[in-house]
């Protein structure tokens, strides 16, 4: 009896110990990461874009089949998908206060944003015009995806997408399509893991 309580304890413990780790360490490395840029139109089909003094900004829709995640992933937080930026680039003529909207959520999305500049977490709006050539310094925003259990057998689990609005005039500057999927519709471009 007591070999099989100890036992227990020690597949309990590894468990335990093993999903702190994956959650901590393993599990990131699935996030999907994205750049930005603005204005850039609507984005249907990978682009990158060449401007003087900034990176090259790829950026494609992102189509996520939660089929091909790791099995780590499937087994301990299959109802949780997650989607970052750390890079959001004006590459425009003139300052701009970008405002962020996430369309056709049927589900709670959960933002954490951090950047070096002044955010208003009611509007998703950066309230600082960012001037053209210019990234939002130190910036990173994750979408946490909540999955319903009854939305998991579905083919199409999100079809919307990213609207990077100006906010002053509520122009739209750039729209990224985004789908979470399941078994292997066409597949777009753009997403990175660790990128």
């Amino acid at each position: 009896m007591k070999k099989t309580i100890l036992i227990s304890f020690v597949i309990t413990m590894l468990i335990t110990l093993f999903s702190s780790v994956y959650a901590k360490d393993l599990s990131k490395s699935e996030i999907v990461h994205f750049w930005i840029a603005v204005p850039a139109g609507n984005i249907t089909e990978p682009i990158t874009i060449i401007k003087a003094g900034l990176p090259p900004i790829k950026m494609a829709p992102l189509v996520i089949d939660l089929d091909q995640r790791g099995i780590f992933k499937k087994i301990l937080n299959p109802n949780t998908e997650a989607i970052s930026t750390h890079w959001i680039y004006n590459i425009g003529k003139k300052p701009i206060r970008i405002k962020l909207e996430l369309i056709e959520a049927n589900y709670p999305i959960r933002w954490e944003v951090k950047a070096a500049w002044p955010y208003d977490p009611e509007t998703h709006t950066f309230t600082k015009p960012l001037p053209p050539g210019m990234g939002i310094p130190k910036l990173s925003i994750d979408w946490i995806f909540e999955i319903p259990n009854y939305y998991m057998d579905e083919k199409v689990i999100y079809d919307g997408g990213l609207l990077v609005i100006d906010a002053d005039t509520n122009e739209l500057l750039t729209f990224i399509p985004i789908k979470l999927i399941r078994g292997g519709i066409s597949q777009g471009g753009g997403a990175s893991c660790c990128g």
